[in-house]
């Protein structure tokens, strides 16, 4: 599986042209050292409307949730492998004429809109919450992040209730075991369960 970011982020500052909203793009894009595995970190200002139109003008995506901590950042991830984070903004400072903005928002005064997530997003319940882990451990782990990975991997555990317990040298048996007890008590969408086993497949071991 060949994520191409990229084509994410020239999406994004095309639509923000012809719509008129502001985007601000962040994270290890805007510092220029992604991995191949990088979320594109998104700040977008739009209205309910506006951001759904946003979200599924990419592609219809396989799992979309939010945020608790901090509230205001909608997670989304297409069946492509790209996944973003998407902060989203109230208001902010605007300091040029554009729309597409290729500077850090947090170097401005901007409000995050928290509300408009959960009407955003599919799902709030904690089961569907936490099946967002799979995708943020592998990720993490597959870009070298293996401790975060490894964490990652066992809240899920605890959430399960499982004996398993996930370390750096077990990590793809770990995981594959907690996906399947997963899958079993909450069956996942066949869209997320594939590309999540695509991660799997290119873990080493």
């Amino acid at each position: 599986m060949m994520t191409d970011q990229r084509k994410y982020i020239e999406y994004a500052g095309n639509y923000a042209k012809s719509s008129g909203n502001h985007i601000w793009l962040g994270g290890s894009f805007l510092r220029g050292n992604p991995t191949p595995f990088s979320d594109v970190d998104i700040s977008a200002c739009m209205d309910k409307e506006s951001l759904r139109e946003f979200i599924r003008g990419y592609g219809d995506p396989v799992y979309i949730s939010y945020t608790t901590n901090p509230e205001g950042i909608i997670i989304v991830i297409y069946e492509d492998g790209v996944a973003v984070d998407l902060e989203v903004v109230e208001s902010a400072e605007v300091t040029d004429n554009g729309f597409f903005h290729m500077e850090n928002i947090k170097e401005y005064e901007y409000h995050r809109n928290s509300c408009i997530c959960k009407e955003v997003c599919r799902r709030n319940d904690v089961p569907y919450q936490t099946a967002r882990l799979f995708h943020r451990s592998l990720i993490k782990f597959l870009a070298g992040k293996t401790e975060t990975g490894v964490s990652v991997a066992n809240e899920i555990s605890v959430f399960l209730g499982s004996n398993t317990s996930v370390t750096d040298s077990n990590y793809k048996n770990g995981i594959m075991r907690l996906f399947g007890q997963y899958n079993d008590k909450y069956p996942l969408d066949t869209r997320y369960r594939s590309l999540c086993l695509e991660l799997i497949d290119m873990l080493p071991g």
